[in-house]
């Protein structure tokens, strides 16, 4: 050790040295503050080198020099005087430890208070370095910790002349705390206060400290929240007010039989008046502290805890008044916390409980006070306080159920008050909850998406409480509600939600079914051990279910459409259903009689919340029932749903939910269903002509009949190529006639003329290629007897009757009806030609059935009088529109049938043509030219030339057509490069195609007939005149 020691010293000597001769020049400037700073450096590696060597003599002799640098403190910069610090503070906790004398303790505290704080009788100059006072605070705490220079304060009493000296060191470190410009001075100071507050063994001086020290740390603390205090000097503050009441006011440092005065000076324990006044101020002080219980860091909130916990456990005596704001706390600090640390948190505070059972009635009091102001809170505007009060309650309620404590003075307040809580909320959401899902309707086709494509995650959207502060005040009252399941109020709530259910109207009701669909939700079979607690039945909760379900389907018994009840209601009957439809399983499958027809209706509703609610609903049952899809459980029942849509429309009721269940079965089954619907569709044109009056209810009648066609055609082979020609077309390219022709049309006649006897030489076939006009077909032989075509299908007959009905009905002035019937007809050709399935006889009931839809679809396009052939285009563009769109349609199925027929109606069609053509290009001289964002007249043409193209493509022209056909498309059609224009003339006449293009560019361009000599032929002997357009 000496030999340590000894090699110590010599290493110390030289920079101890060179320092004192550098301090010494620095004082009569013949040395600069850069050669002490060399000379301090040397010094502190010296001391790191040999800091397990140091003692107490040789701190002595190092601090020497070192205080020649003190001593000029003023006049050094901070960086010299952080070095020096550093120099004393390896010193303090390396060298002198616990065998600091008590004067040199006095001065070191003395310098240190200067250099973090200023002097205590000079007013402060200048401003302290943050660096050189953060370093000073930390050199302060290390003296404190040696425990000889904590005889400052060790010894039972302090002495006199010390109490100054530590009162303004003490002021130096509280002022610290207080600065908010500097946080490494602020926690340096905490860090000196811990020591200053450890390090004093003297109660009755500390006591003098007392205030001052808890006034500075409330005065930090109160502010946290406010203010942007670091979170660091927030936890350091709370641990260091744990510290000073566990020193001042824990019950060993207050005798059992506290004295009313002192009798003597000798006599230094608490009086009953200072502990009185102490405490009511203490009070105080924590209730500007507990706010912090709501900051965001988890340090914090864990030393409050802390600070919580030792003020119910270690000063009960003195702090007793403040147990009711302290137990808020802890349950508040245990509600909002992690899962982990709120559950070790409750833990503890179960362990309190247990020790001091009293607390149980302090809570159960603020339980009470809570519930007594529920209403008010869930009804403010403060969505923070919301959430807050409901985590308490739930946090109170699991504390308190833990424990055998009688409950029923709270039953009844609390069931009440929580329903009325939900109601307020509920009135006052109801507003905004109706303005933002009345105003939109999904669609029947995203309707049907989503219930095929869920996928098997079927979640409710939240119904009362929709907004992002709501759905925290739902999350919440889950949290509750869960609470009351698993305490022994649970029977009570039970029982009187079950008796209020069918007492209460309006709010009040949606709140009791929306708790208890809540108490159904929480129900899991694991809870065998609550049970057990709570001496339950294991069915105590099917009363309440049973008459939640039963409830339920009387409120969807009730039509969707009656405004007395309420769609959030009805959103939560459905979630009722499913609910139970998850309970039972396949059990639930006999339950369908009753729940699928209401499920189906809603999924028709305007509403587009109560619409998602339905399909949410339809595929959580389907998947109970152990359906592989929402259509094959329709397909399943469908038994049950079309007798109860029979019954509605037999008793002719005219209300719209029977037609959209039946919207609603067709889209989701398809086909499948539609053999079953044939009695249906008999009553539903039973009541149309009854009540061909009323536009809405004959509307949505046709659109469970046009959804009929729609998934008829899809079913249809000729829906898969639906632009397969299902008749060849009769038109032949162009030939000039020649003799060989007249000869082989005189043939041809003669052989037709003598039908009796056929000639026994069989004449030449007339050239199909050369022949320039069509020849009707040959009459394709009749079949025998004993091939009987098969009889047509079920669904077949039913569209063809649907289709040939709704021609009766194009009368209608709506316009929208007509537009919905036209498109019923165009969906209906592709499963009714004779091409779509092979049971079809022949042509024998698809062309009458063409020929009765000619004149009525024909009609549409054009107004009819009695003494004029149809001229005038209809008014009403977007039904001509889709008239266009039906005639193309069926020249597509009919082919050659429909020809004579055209012809009679090509002059009108020009006509047509040419008022939708002259309309088309003034809406773009006003609009603008785009092929992107077109009007209706735009649109209008352009389905025309389309008509006209399927004319010819598909039906077929003679030759007196082809002026007219060519006078029409020769136009702009040609020019724009319409689809399919160019191909259909060209099929006709391609010389005709190119004589039109030659022909417009020589009226477009001047200099045309230059490039016409030079795109002469040349052929030697031969001279091309000019051709003259």
């Amino acid at each position: 050790m000496d030999d340590g020691r000894v090699k110590a010293f010599r290493l110390l000597k030289p920079p101890c040295v060179e320092l004192s001769q550098a301090a010494l020049r620095y004082k009569v400037s013949k040395s600069t503050a850069k050669d002490l700073l060399k000379c301090l450096e040397r010094l502190t590696e010296t001391l790191l080198a040999v800091s397990h060597s140091l003692d107490a003599k040789l701190a002595n002799y190092v601090f020497f020099p070192l205080s020649h640098v003190f001593g000029e403190s003023k006049e050094l910069p901070p960086r010299l005087l952080e070095r020096a610090l550093s120099c004393l503070r390896l010193l303090i906790r390396q060298g002198w430890r616990d065998r600091l004398s008590s004067e040199v303790g006095k001065q070191l505290l003395i310098l240190l208070a200067f250099l973090a704080g200023g002097s205590a009788t000079e007013s402060k100059a200048k401003q302290v370095d943050e660096d050189v006072a953060a370093i000073a605070l930390d050199c302060t705490a290390s003296l404190f910790h040696s425990s000889v220079a904590s005889s400052l304060g060790s010894h039972s009493a302090i002495l006199a002349e010390n109490v100054p000296l530590l009162g303004h060191t003490l002021t130096v470190i509280l002022d610290a705390i207080l600065n908010p410009s500097a946080t490494k001075v602020r926690l340096a100071a905490c860090t000196s206060l811990h020591a200053l507050v450890d390090g004093i063994a003297d109660e009755d001086a500390l006591r003098n400290f007392f205030p001052g020290i808890v006034s500075c740390l409330t005065k930090v603390l109160s502010s946290g929240i406010r203010s942007n205090t670091p979170w660091k000097v927030l936890q350091v503050c709370i641990q260091l007010f744990d510290q000073i009441l566990r020193k001042i006011l824990t019950d060993d440092a207050i005798p059992s039989a506290v004295v009313p005065d002192r009798t003597s000076t000798a006599d230094k324990s608490p009086t009953n008046s200072w502990i009185t006044a102490t405490a009511s101020q203490v009070k105080v002080a924590l209730s500007t502290v507990l706010p912090l219980r709501y900051h965001h860091r988890d340090d914090v909130q864990e030393a409050l805890f802390t600070l919580c916990v030792s003020v119910l456990t270690d000063c009960r005596m003195a702090l007793g008044n403040c147990n009711s704001m302290i137990l808020e706390a802890l349950v508040a600090l245990s509600s909002h916390a992690g899962s982990e640390d709120g559950q070790r948190r409750s833990h503890r505070l179960q362990q309190i409980f247990a020790s001091n059972l009293d607390l149980l009635e302090v809570l159960k009091d603020s339980l009470y006070d809570w519930t007594v102001t529920l209403p008010r809170v869930v009804t403010s505007n403060d969505g923070t306080r919301q959430t807050r009060t409901l985590e308490q309650l739930s946090t109170a309620l699991q504390l308190l159920s833990a424990h055998d404590l009688d409950m029923r003075a709270l039953n009844d307040l609390v069931t009440s008050n929580l329903r009325t809580s939900v109601a307020s909320a509920i009135e006052l959401s109801s507003t905004h909850a109706i303005t933002s899902v009345a105003s939109e309707s999904a669609e029947v086709s995203r309707v049907l998406q989503s219930t095929t494509s869920s996928g098997g995650d079927h979640i409710f959207p939240p119904v009362i409480f929709d907004s992002t502060s709501q759905g925290n005040t739902m999350a919440g009252l889950h949290m509750l509600v869960k609470q009351f399941e698993s305490s022994t109020m649970s029977v009570a709530l039970h029982r009187s939600l079950t008796e209020s259910l069918q007492s209460t109207t309006g709010n009040e009701q949606i709140a009791t079914l929306w708790l208890m669909l809540q108490l159904m939700a929480h129900q899991s079979p694991h809870d065998s051990e609550i049970e057990q607690w709570l001496n339950l039945p294991s069915d105590h909760l099917e009363p309440l279910a049973e008459e939640a379900y039963s409830f339920s389907l009387e409120i969807l018994d009730r039509s969707a459409y009656d405004e007395a009840v309420d769609w959030r209601l009805q959103a939560l009957s459905l979630e009722v259903v499913a609910l139970q439809a998850k309970h039972q399983g396949q059990d639930f499958r006999p339950e369908l009689v009753d729940a699928l027809y209401p499920i189906l209706e809603r999924m028709g509703s305007n509403n587009a919340a109560l619409q998602q609610h339905a399909v949410t609903c339809l595929g959580i049952v389907s998947d109970s029932c152990g359906y592989p899809s929402a259509s094959e459980l329709v397909v399943h029942n469908a038994d049950y749903l079309v007798n109860a849509v029979a019954i509605k429309l037999n008793t002719f009721d005219i209300s719209p939910q029977a037609s959209q269940v039946m919207l609603m079965m067709v889209r989701l089954c398809g086909s499948a269903i539609i053999p079953y619907l044939d009695d249906l569709i008999e009553s539903i044109f039973a009541i149309l002509a009854c009540y061909h009056g009323y536009p809405r209810l004959v509307e949505s009648l046709f659109e469970v009949l046009n959804a009929i066609v729609e998934e008829g055609a899809k079913a249809s082979p000729r829906a898969i190529e639906p632009a397969t020609r299902t008749t060849p077309s009769p038109r032949r390219p162009y030939k000039p006639t020649t003799i060989a022709n007249v000869i082989a049309r005189l043939h041809l006649v003669k052989n037709r003329s003598d039908r009796t006897s056929p000639p026994s030489t069989p004449l030449p076939e007339p050239d199909p290629e050369i022949s320039s006009t069509p020849e009707p077909e040959p009459e394709p032989p009749q079949p025998s007897s004993a091939e009987n075509p098969p009889p047509q299908s079920k669904a077949h007959t039913l569209i063809h009757m649907i289709t040939q009905q709704t021609t009766h009905h194009l009368s209608t002035p709506s316009p929208p009806l007509r537009r919905l019937l036209l498109s019923l007809i165009a969906s209906s050709l592709p499963c009714l030609s004779p091409q779509s399935t092979i049971q079809s006889d022949d042509d024998t009931i698809f062309l009458p059935l063409i020929a009765t839809l000619w004149p009525h679809v024909t009609r549409q396009i054009f107004s009819l009088t009695s003494s004029s052939p149809p001229t005038t285009p209809a008014a009403d563009l977007p039904t001509l529109l889709t008239a266009l769109q039906t005639l193309a349609t069926l020249s597509q199925y009919c082919g050659s049938f429909l020809l004579s027929r055209f012809s009679d109606l090509l002059p009108q069609l020009q006509t047509l043509y040419h008022q939708l053509e002259q309309g088309m290009l003034h809406e773009e001289k006003t609009l603008g030219r785009s092929r992107t964002s077109r009007g209706i007249k735009a649109k209008t043409w352009d389905q025309m030339v389309g008509l006209v193209v399927s004319m010819v493509e598909y039906v077929g022209i003679t030759r007196e057509m082809e002026d007219g056909v060519f006078e029409m498309m020769g136009g702009e059609a040609l020019a724009r490069g319409r689809d399919g224009v160019r191909g259909a003339l060209e099929g006709v006449n391609p010389d005709a195609v190119w004589l039109l293009e030659e022909a417009k560019v020589s009226r477009k361009e001047d200099g045309w007939d230059e490039e016409l000599e030079k795109r002469k032929p040349v052929i030697e002997g031969w001279e091309f005149r000019s051709v003259d357009f």
